[in-house]
């Protein structure tokens, strides 16, 4: 059985309050503001009320396809965790689980970020240009989110 499992792990410290930092990873629709153009990313928008929390779910449309989305943990301002999960023709091609725990004080913040994802069916033969995506894309979010802070 072909192993289905792609994982990222990165930091980065950002040069804004650590509730700032939060505060930007929780404003799901405000991605487009800040998120890079040139990866998977087009839109990010509510599908349950405000104010975002543990529970909320959304759609993150990207040019993959449209992933159903919920915010899985909502700790402010030190973590945040999602699940997403994109089908195609009702079937599920992947989940997606990124994390987010931020350490820091007025000054600065470290950002830690794991994603976990999970492929089916046909996409764990394509695992390594999956994994490949997956890691550009985290690396993209962390890049669009520390200079659209430390731009301000």
């Amino acid at each position: 059985m072909v192993e289905s499992i792609v994982r990222f792990e990165s930091q980065t410290v950002i040069q804004r309050p650590v509730s700032e930092v939060f505060e930007r990873l929780a404003d799901l629709p405000g991605y487009e503001r800040w998120m890079h153009r040139n990866g998977l990313f087009r839109r990010c928008r509510l599908t349950s009320e405000t104010p975002v929390q543990q529970g909320t779910t959304y759609v993150d449309a990207t040019r993959m396809g449209t992933f159903e989305g919920e915010v899985t943990v909502f700790e402010p301002p030190t973590r945040i965790a999602f699940a997403e999960t994109l089908r195609w023709f009702g079937s599920p091609l992947t989940q997606a689980r990124p994390e987010y725990v931020l350490e820091g004080d007025e000054g600065a913040t470290v950002v830690h970020h794991v994603a976990v994802g999970e492929l089916y069916g046909w996409m764990r033969f394509i695992k390594p240009g999956a994994a490949w995506l997956a890691n550009l894309e985290r690396s993209r979010t962390l890049d669009s989110l520390k200079r659209s802070l430390e731009s301000e």
